[in-house]
């Protein structure tokens, strides 16, 4: 389907006004003789300098909102993100598609099926067209980072946690901590649901976003992935009725994903070309640490199963530790070489991402600065502070502050992720701004 801009004025015709336009020449035509009229005659009106009465500016999300100049459709985001490599595959496009026309793909990236609606909000909740940070932080934090939190970005409590159910522990990537705090939330009610990265049924070991309301989903979708799976999609999923058993409207729910799929949910959610009531439930997200992703296909069908001869289905765990490359078969490890080997299917996009520690989470978690069988935990909102402190003492979580040096050491790896460039996306506010509403004299004519 071939897509593109569009003019604002539907009156604008297809050619260039710039041209003179001349008028065409036509012979005359022959002389007819005058037939009688079959309808009265019709008073003309005399002549009024009343105007139309000017529309007034509707409140936001009550009618039509003024749009830039040019249109921008998924024809743009195509050519401006996904074509230059730079698409992370967040799914935030597919989630605030108001007509439901993009979807997931196995080539990791999105895909339209069907006609668009030039409605501009995917291309508005692409956080690669703009992550505006500033304007983002205000909405989710109520303020900016300070000069201090520069490096790990806002923050209240760091930590070093370990679920202490032995069947969490055993299922969970490193700690468990994260999936102790998501069942701590779902026991106290807190939420109702949360939107975690579960496995496809059809490719064995391929990401896709799922959703946890019970213990048993819990565990099942367990453990940290390493190729993207479009994990805000989910988000749009749930928000069409009766797709699935969940009710978006009503019920709360948790959203986990890495940081830059964070940064697609709340550019989707915080820009007024975008769609708020996606996240107006999310009661809390936690972010995973994340260095880089790979490419699924190069990555597990060609290398992990290609070239080592290890069957996907039979893999129970995968991990990246201490810069090697660790693949499990049950209890038994298959694979357990330095991670460059797969450096070939590490994502083009990745490159100008500089978010380590999951800056716009409520909880961020990772191994990275804790002892083995421990997760590092930074609570970045008062309400990730009040569950992180809740699951202690609720007994879900065995909690200590991080040591000095292990803080220092996530501290070293948010800086060397810093070293890329971001400047293709990242502003400081934003480049296109909400016009401020303004009211419109009636004049209504007076007979």
């Amino acid at each position: 389907m071939v897509v593109g801009e569009m003019s604002n004025n539907p009156n604008t015709p297809s050619q260039s006004s710039s041209q003179p336009q001349k008028a065409p020449v036509s012979s005359p035509a022959p002389s007819k003789p005058p037939t009688a009229s079959l309808q009265p005659p019709i008073a003309a009106k005399p002549a009024t300098t009343a105007q139309p009465a000017p529309l007034k500016p509707s409140f936001e999300g009550e009618g039509w909102k003024p749009l830039p100049k040019k249109l921008k459709i998924f024809g743009n985001l195509l050519s401006e993100v996904v074509n230059k490599g730079i698409c992370m595959y967040c799914g935030a496009c597919i989630a605030s598609c108001p007509i439901d026309i993009l979807f997931h793909s196995d080539k990791e990236e999105p895909i339209m099926r069907g006609t668009c609606a030039v409605c501009q909000v995917c291309y508005y909740s692409c956080p690669r067209i703009e992550l505006p940070l500033a304007d983002v932080e205000r909405r989710v934090f109520g303020r900016e980072r300070t000069p201090e939190e520069a490096i790990l970005g806002i923050n209240i409590g760091r930590y070093s946690a370990m679920a202490k159910d032995p069947e969490l522990h055993r299922a969970a990537q490193d700690g468990g901590a994260g999936t102790a705090l998501l069942l701590y939330a779902l026991d106290q009610k807190i939420i109702d649901y949360a939107v975690v990265s579960g496995y496809s049924f059809k490719d064995p070991y391929r990401p896709e976003p799922q959703i946890a309301s019970t213990r048993e989903d819990l565990i099942k979708t367990a453990g940290s992935r390493y190729t993207p799976g479009g994990q805000v999609g989910g988000l749009g999923e749930i928000a069409i009725p009766n797709r699935g058993s969940t009710n978006s409207q009503e019920e709360r729910l948790a959203v986990v994903g890495l940081p830059c799929e964070l940064q697609g949910m709340w550019r989707m959610t915080t820009h007024w070309i975008a769609t708020p009531k996606l996240a107006k439930n999310v009661v809390f997200t936690m972010g995973l640490f994340c260095s880089k992703v790979f490419d699924y296909q190069k990555m597990m069908v060609d290398y992990v199963q290609g070239k080592r001869g290890i069957d996907l289905r039979t893999i129970t765990k995968v991990n990246v530790k201490k810069a090697r490359l660790l693949v499990y078969v049950g209890e038994k490890l298959v694979i357990d070489e330095p991670v460059e080997a797969v450096a070939f299917s590490a994502r083009e996009e990745c490159n100008v991402c500089i978010d380590y520690s999951a800056e716009l989470a409520d909880i961020a978690i990772g191994a990275i600065g804790s002892a083995t069988g421990w997760t590092t935990i930074l609570t970045r909102t008062p309400r990730g502070e009040e569950i992180v402190n809740g699951a202690a003492k609720a007994g879900y979580l065995e909690l200590k502050p991080i040591s000095e040096k292990g803080l220092k050491f996530v501290e070293k790896l948010c800086m060397m992720k810093r070293r890329r460039d971001p400047s293709v996306y990242m502003r400081n506010e934003t480049s296109v701004p909400k016009p401020e509403p303004s009211l419109v004299a009636l004049e209504i004519p007076v007979k």
